[in-house]
């Protein structure tokens, strides 16, 4: 962990550090750095170790991260919502029962899988996907869980408890598990 910063280092002086070390790592700063900016230097190592403390310092002074989508593949480019087709591709499964699962015509959602009417429902088994993607962070793992009897389910799937029309049991044990919830 990155030592703690002191209120009194202002984020001028410290973007001002982090330039300086970036031209001296070009090789403009002064003469005694020039001699040693070999690209397997000792020197040039410990100026990037510098940047590196610098850029961390850097984002402790931001009180915020920057929002992020996470799974934005499963999203539709030109309208931002999710895709139900794209959300049963990642799932593995095909979108007819994942439509009639979550009670649509699939026909219609075939026809639209982004349609506005769907976005309720769909975000409910995003979301679980979402936690799961912050769980185990691979798309094959989170297939694995998907596919895994699970006790709090009486031994269904959660993919079974989903395409049976039951995504929010799914989300409930995953937003427990996420705030340290017991079940």
């Amino acid at each position: 962990m990155p030592p703690a910063v002191s209120p009194l280092i202002s984020r001028r002086k410290l973007v001002a550090g982090k330039s300086s070390l970036r031209d001296a790592a070009k090789g403009k700063a002064s003469a005694r750095t020039k001699n040693s900016d070999q690209p397997g230097s000792a020197k040039v190592t410990k100026i990037r170790a510098q940047i590196a403390e610098l850029e961390a310092q850097l984002r402790q002074l931001n009180a915020v991260d920057a929002p992020k989508v996470i799974l934005s593949e499963l999203h539709d480019s030109p309208t931002g919502r999710i895709d139900a087709q794209k959300l049963a591709d990642f799932m593995g499964t095909p979108l007819k029962p994942l439509a009639e699962g979550l009670g649509f015509n699939y026909k219609a959602v075939h026809r639209n899988p982004s349609a506005a009417t769907y976005q309720v429902a769909l975000r409910r088994v995003k979301r679980s996907l979402e936690l799961l993607h912050e769980f185990f962070g691979k798309d094959e793992a989170i297939r694995i869980w998907l596919n895994t009897p699970h006790p709090d389910l009486e031994g269904a799937t959660a993919l079974e408890t989903i395409l049976a029309g039951d995504a929010n049991a799914v989300l409930l044990i995953l937003e427990n598990a996420w705030n340290g919830v017991p079940v």
